[in-house]
């Protein structure tokens, strides 16, 4: 009887745990970017990856599914001009790259930003200002990572540190 009793309060506590498993789903507010060239293309991509809830809040369009919402050019036009008015990427003095939206999708729980620009005529280093989420979630954090000839740099902003961050490949 005691094993009984044991099994079921295990598999009451497991279903518990399960069932309130979304709404722990994330209690870290962070997101990625990556920017790098293609040397296919020989444009220079940038690509956020960054909660998809999250970014249904930004947008103020948190009372539909993600994936339903992008599928609609709406949703994406919403996502593109949030991207745009908060993500602004720089050449080593500063002068800002025209971003050229290429698209966004979900997968799983995370929402996935792409855009192009020209290749840069200066890769020693970048000046960005990654503020994605910060509107909305105080605590957020972006990392964007600069991959260029086999080197990665990388730039944190996040509570207390929103200022633009200015990444070198010059030795």
């Amino acid at each position: 009887m005691k094993s009984l009793k044991a099994s079921i309060m295990g598999a009451l506590i497991a279903g518990v745990v399960v069932m309130t498993a979304p709404a722990f789903a994330h209690k870290v507010h962070a997101g990625a970017t990556e920017v790098s060239l293609n040397p296919r293309t020989g444009e220079m991509e940038v690509v956020h990856r960054i909660f998809a809830d999250d970014l249904m809040v930004a947008i103020g369009r948190d009372d539909g599914d993600a994936e339903d919402v992008l599928a609609e050019a709406a949703g994406l036009e919403a996502v593109r001009d949030y991207t745009l008015a908060n993500f602004r990427l720089g050449d080593p003095t500063g002068l800002l790259y025209e971003l050229n939206y290429v698209g966004a999708e979900i997968d799983g729980e995370f929402a996935w930003i792409y855009f192009i620009t020209e290749a840069p005529q200066d890769e020693s280093g970048f000046t960005v200002d990654n503020d994605l989420l910060a509107d909305v979630l105080d605590d957020q954090v972006m990392m964007t990572n600069f991959r260029f000839n086999s080197l990665v740099r990388t730039a944190m902003q996040g509570e207390g540190r929103r200022e633009p961050v200015r990444v070198s490949f010059a030795d």
